[in-house]
């Protein structure tokens, strides 16, 4: 196929918030970019350089535990206003199309000596960032890389509480994020809601459950709060036991096998 013809006019923006990434527009030379050619490889983990913004990110094709060879996950760190972890998979050698959830165009993969760019598909020529070779940054959203591959740590939570009586909760909050509340434990590790980074050098999370119920002076409706650590939850689905007893509150977590 002539290489011309292989080259679509593609998007620029990523989605909202994703136009804060670094962009530069290539002018009339864009056939000229591709020095690469054929010759370079996708696969690996590319980290972004020369941010304007300092903005970091780390793309891995493939190379993810339990995923398939052209999966790609690129990871915005912390201090991009788009920060998160975005899921995709390569539909060929050079254009990634992501995950329906994400909103996003496909991206053209392009070349230029050492190091790669991204043309998304939305009508511009409009360039996303450079980036080279290198490796991926310890603990960005929730993966580490352990023997040349990227290792899931994140983790879930859910509450089993029996909803059927006078008590109930309402609510359950894990640094901002709601998390489910079930009858029973059978289904509850298909929770996807993932816990936060929290705040602080010991990641700060703050559990807040709203509960109501039937006392002695008639119903009432409360909120109550405990302090956590992110290390308190550990990789996979995690368990909360919620205990109330003469007016207080207490939070235990569990990690499920």
């Amino acid at each position: 196929m002539n290489l011309s013809l292989a080259r679509l006019t593609l998007c620029c923006v990523l989605s909202t918030s994703l136009l804060a990434c670094d962009t530069s527009v290539a002018g009339d030379d864009d056939d000229d970019l591709d020095t690469g050619g054929d010759n370079m490889v996708v696969t690996g983990i590319w980290n972004r350089v020369g941010s304007e913004y300092g903005y970091k990110t780390d793309i891995a094709y493939g190379g993810i535990a339990g995923q398939s060879s052209d999966r790609v996950y690129m990871c915005e760190l912390p201090g991009s206003p788009s920060a998160g972890l975005y899921k995709g998979r390569l539909i060929s050698p050079r254009m990634i199309r992501w995950d329906a959830n994400h909103g996003l165009p496909d991206y053209e993969v392009v070349f230029e000596d050492t190091t790669m760019r991204f043309r998304p598909q939305n009508g511009t020529n409009t360039f996303l960032g450079q980036y080279q070779k290198g490796t991926w940054t310890p603990g960005a959203c929730d993966f580490t890389l352990k023997d040349g591959e990227l290792i899931d740590n994140s983790s879930t939570a859910y509450v089993v509480f029996d909803n059927s009586g006078d008590m109930k909760i309402n609510s359950v909050k894990i640094g901002g994020e709601g998390i489910p509340v079930k009858a029973s434990a059978e289904t509850a590790c298909s929770v996807t809601t993932l816990i936060p980074a929290g705040t602080g050098s010991n990641g700060d999370l703050t559990v807040s459950i709203s509960y109501s119920g039937v006392g002695v002076n008639g119903p009432y409706s409360r909120t109550q709060t405990q302090s956590m650590y992110r290390s308190d939850f550990k990789p996979g689905c995690n368990k909360l036991a919620v205990e109330f007893g003469c007016g207080a509150l207490a939070v235990c977590v569990y990690p499920v096998p």
